[in-house]
């Protein structure tokens, strides 16, 4: 069974689910990776609150004692999926990457078995060269095991936010504003205001199982 298209119509984020077809339930990984303090976890609290309903897990989030994320942040959503009239239920296990680099050897374990990647950059002009390196890592990674990736930039808000336009170009990424599929090269967020970060996950989701059905 193949995907023709990404179409976000097929995605229904609900609770009709059917616990009994197993042989139709499907588990991905998707990881938020980025520079220390871009915003992965509170991506990650706007996706427990929108989704709350939704949840396997309460989600649970392990921290230093400065309240930067030590290890992982992770939560488990259930969702149903409609491929040719066939209902799958989908399990998305949701978890971050620490951006800081001291801990960088934690990152390949949380990373390992991924099935789709959101980075988060942040727009402080300050942090460029973080997110090239942080970037420069997520590529070396995903690219030879064709793990889908896209890339939000973060704190839009920020008055002396980075135009995309500098950032596209710093990370070598297109210049254009979408691919031809439609999927925007970097999506604009503003996490803490929950600006962006519901649309970017559904598209992260639909490109792993556009993945999935297409290997």
């Amino acid at each position: 069974m193949q995907l023709q298209e990404k179409n976000e119509n097929q995605l229904d984020i609900s609770e009709n689910f059917d616990f009994g077809d197993g042989e139709n339930m499907l588990q991905f990984k998707i990881v938020y990776w980025g520079p220390g303090e871009s915003g992965k976890t509170t991506n990650f609290f706007r996706l427990r609150e929108k989704f709350d309903l939704l949840k396997l897990s309460r989600g649970y989030s392990i921290e230093t004692t400065g309240g930067r994320t030590l290890w992982e942040d992770s939560l488990f959503l259930l969702f149903k999926f409609t491929l040719k009239d066939v209902h799958f239920n989908i399990i998305a296990h949701v978890v971050t990457c620490t951006g800081q680099e001291r801990f960088l050897s934690t990152r390949e374990y949380v990373l390992d078995g991924a099935d789709g990647i959101v980075f988060v950059g942040d727009s402080d002009p300050a942090k460029l060269e973080q997110n090239k390196r942080s970037y420069r890592e997520l590529v070396s990674f995903a690219t030879p095991k064709n793990i889908p990736h896209l890339i939000q930039l973060n704190k839009r808000d920020l008055e002396d936010a980075i135009p995309i336009l500098k950032f596209k170009v710093a990370l070598g990424l297109p210049l254009m504003e979408s691919y031809p599929d439609g999927t925007l090269v970097v999506f604009p967020a503003q996490a803490l205001q929950g600006k962006n970060t519901i649309e970017i996950f559904k598209q992260i989701v639909l490109q792993v199982i556009f993945n999935y059905f297409n290997q």
